[in-house]
């Protein structure tokens, strides 16, 4: 007899064993279509969507949960003297959350728990992976810890068995990971259960951490084939539940996906964006070409829309404009007990590519002495995967000794020579803090200079410069981005949070500026933070964020924050000192069929003709398209107004206004809503630079849900964030309020992605 019919036989026969003379299971869900739409008798899902989600299971369909709303409650009786089984089929997309705390603080999460107290048993696991079971008895609390960390992005059939044993003799407690115990521990003779009062739950700790209105500690994934016994199974029972679906998937991807069903009706968020599938985002601060893919690296809390434990997501498109969501690239761990140079998150950075690796800088953050172990720290990882799906971390190879903090390093090659500049807080306010690379040694030595010129005489009263960019726009023209933040610098004060640049030349391992005070990479707040790459063109991609503008409660309600720009694409202006931004060109390949294209259109409010009108309204009917307008003529004091997001009547509008006379545009979100959820000032303003994108003549606007980004002269730009209430408040109007404008050509395009 062969060893796999020897194995098969007795799977076999334990499972024959469980139907023949095991009772039935107390509880038992295997989360098929008609189950979840009529769950059992007192069994409830909880979730703030619609319905709970469900997706590709071990046999069949699954649960999946969101991370921070859902959870399972289910009534079981456990008997004090007969023991239990508590199983399931599991699929992680992450650890849970937690407060950024040291590790005896936390506040694990539960697989399965029915605990009250210091009463009953809970199947925990914590945000570093680590999970076990604390069991109450008669005799005293018990832990079992489990020897490794829970797999992520696979399935796993996990189960905890406690057999209390004959009245005379002792009980065992086990854990088992896809049918093989990895721990066990003896259970004192005579010991019984001290079972809790309450119901039975899943994906949700009994000590729950509230941050703000958030509940972060609540577990992200997919279960399926949930069963509790009231009896502890054997080993070979065990056996028998993992091999019960006979060929399981271990790839957990295609269950992990977030279902369209759950953002389905959500007319805010964008669709054409690259954003993550759901929760909580941030900068996207780690672009790179790698083979015939971009790949996009960014801040993320994959558990919901919060921002705790950062990961570093990632996505990859071929064309700019069709992205697909890859497993997070990296996450907090610990290298022992009590220790991880990254534990308290993964934050900004860049990735290059050398010798056909690439290799992550970032930002790694821990609870130690910020000398000793490096914290914050400048971390490296290395991945030689053709997906870069892969990574092997080597710990922090640069500590923050030499400023009084820093963040999100930023590199480039000149010659053979690597150089790394990082956002730093000085004594005199944001700066940076610089490095090269030593061939020789492999070791970063600091520099004491990066700039000509003091950085107290370029700050603007900010406490530290975040996410620094340094390329070369031409062979004489260099560009310094950076994202000054706190101090005198808040995000809806002034100044305002915001890209802030310099033009100027690298000469002599020093950046010269070419004026101090900086200039303003968008007109109006609301996009930063731009990471770039260079196309096959040669020239600059950027993408930013487009950060919310709404409160913490309506991002809870809709289960996501944040979201990524459309990509631009920079280059140098005529009076080489202004950089100039574009709509990337990939993102024609978004155009549809044109809805309207009309030519000769005179605006003004005393026009008259068989073209004359005093507005034109467009009526789209969609979340997501493209208006261009070319202005041909204006008369004198002429400024041009553009309604988008409006309702029929326009009760709900956000107003743009392009002051042809006085180079100045105006956001007017004062009628945007009708809710009371926004955040930040109605109506902002910013002066338009005429003499270096040249006079208004084409205006470009992207709308995708509640995201609007608009280019002058395909030239300069801003983009930001409004939240109609209506989810029909699409509408378009065009006027020009004083003067007389004429429009050569107005073309409207529904957007959406190539097939």
């Amino acid at each position: 007899m062969t060893a796999a019919l020897r194995g098969a036989l007795g799977a076999a026969a334990a499972a024959f064993a469980i139907a023949a003379h095991a009772q039935d299971p107390l509880l038992q869900l295997d989360f098929e279509a008609d189950e979840l739409n009529s769950l059992p008798g007192g069994v409830t899902i909880h979730t703030q969507f619609q319905a709970p989600d469900s997706v590709p299971g071990v046999d069949g369909r699954a649960w999946r949960t969101d991370g921070f709303s859902s959870w399972l409650s289910a009534p079981v009786n456990l008997a004090a003297s007969a023991g239990f089984t508590a199983a399931a089929w599991l699929a992680l997309e992450s650890y849970p959350s937690d407060l950024e705390v040291p590790v005896r603080q936390l506040s694990p999460s539960s697989i399965v728990h029915q605990r009250s107290g210091n009463d009953g048993f809970d199947l925990y696991i914590d945000t570093y992976g680590r999970w076990g079971l604390w069991v109450s008895t008669s005799r005293g609390r018990l832990t079992v810890d489990a020897p490794e960390r829970f797999p992520v992005y696979e399935w796993a059939h996990v189960a905890a068995t406690v057999d209390t044993g004959a009245a005379d003799g002792a009980g065992r407690v086990a854990l088992y990971l896809n049918g093989e115990a990895v721990a066990t521990v003896a259970l004192r003779a005579g010991a019984e259960l001290n079972f809790a009062d309450t119901n039975l739950e899943l994906a949700r700790s009994h000590t729950e951490v509230e941050f703000l209105n958030f509940t972060i500690n609540r577990l992200n994934g997919a279960y399926d084939d949930v069963a509790v016994y009231g009896r502890a199974l054997d080993a070979a029972e065990v056996r028998a539940l993992y091999a019960a679906p006979g060929n399981p998937p271990t790839d957990a991807m295609g269950s992990l996906i977030v279902p369209e069903s759950r953002l389905a009706g959500d007319h805010h968020r964008p669709r054409l964006h690259a954003m993550p599938p759901a929760n909580w985002t941030n900068e996207p601060h780690g672009m790179v070409r790698f083979g015939s893919d971009w790949h996009l690296f960014y801040q993320r809390t994959p558990n919901g829309p919060y921002k705790f434990q950062m990961h570093w997501g990632h996505m990859a498109s071929s064309d700019l404009v069709t992205w697909r969501h890859l497993k997070d690239a990296l996450w907090p761990e610990l290298q022992d007990d009590e220790f991880g140079f990254d534990q308290k998150g993964i934050w900004s950075g860049d990735v290059i590519v050398e010798g056909g690796r690439a290799f992550a800088f970032y930002t790694s953050v821990n609870h130690s002495d910020r000398l000793v172990a490096s914290n914050p720290g400048v971390a490296m990882a290395i991945s030689e995967d053709p997906n870069l799906e892969t990574w092997q971390k080597f710990g922090p190879i640069i500590n923050s000794g030499q400023v009084n903090d820093f963040r999100d390093p930023y590199l480039w090659r000149e010659g053979g020579a690597w150089h790394m500049i990082i956002g730093a807080t000085l004594d005199s306010g944001g700066g940076l803090d610089y490095h090269v690379l030593d061939t020789e040694t492999g070791r970063w030595t600091p520099r004491e200079r990066f700039v000509s010129v003091s950085y107290r005489s370029l700050d603007n009263g900010s406490a530290i410069w975040e996410m620094p960019v340094f390329e070369p726009l031409t062979d004489d023209v260099h560009v310094l981005v950076v994202n000054p933040i706190g101090g005198r610098v808040t995000k809806y004060g002034d100044p305002a949070t915001r890209a802030v640049y310099w033009t100027g030349r690298w000469e002599d391992g020093l950046f010269h500026p070419d004026y101090t005070e900086p200039k303003l990479l968008d007109l109006i707040p609301g996009h930063l933070a731009p990471t770039v790459e260079r196309a096959e063109d040669g020239a600059l991609r950027a993408i930013g964020i487009v950060d919310e503008r709404r409160s913490p409660q309506s991002q809870e309600d809709a289960g996501w924050a944040h979201t990524f720009s459309f990509p631009r694409t920079w280059r140098l202006m005529s009076d080489a000192r202004t950089l100039g931004q574009a709509p990337a060109p990939e993102l024609l390949a978004l155009r549809g069929a044109p809805l309207v294209e009309a030519g000769g259109l005179r605006l003004g409010p005393d026009v008259d003709g068989p073209l004359a009108t005093n507005a034109a309204h467009l009526s789209p009917g969609t979340h997501a398209l493209e208006l261009e307008l070319v202005i041909d003529a204006a008369g004198a004091g002429a400024s041009l107004r553009v309604d988008v997001l409006g309702s029929r009547d326009f009760g709900e509008l956000t107003r743009l206004e392009f002051d042809l006379a006085a180079n100045e545009v105006v956001l007017d979100k004062s009628r945007s809503t009708l809710s009371t959820e926004g955040e930040g000032p109605d109506v902002l303003s910013g002066a338009y630079d005429a003499a270096a994108f040249g006079a208004m003549r084409t205006i470009r606007v992207f709308v995708d849900g509640s995201v609007v980004e608009v280019f002058i002269n395909d030239a300069a730009a801003f983009s930001f964030r409004s939240y109609p209430q209506r989810a029909d408040s699409t509408d378009i109007r065009i006027s020009a309020p004083s003067g007389e404008v004429t429009l050569s050509d107005l073309t409207l395009w529904p957007l959406r992605l190539p097939q």
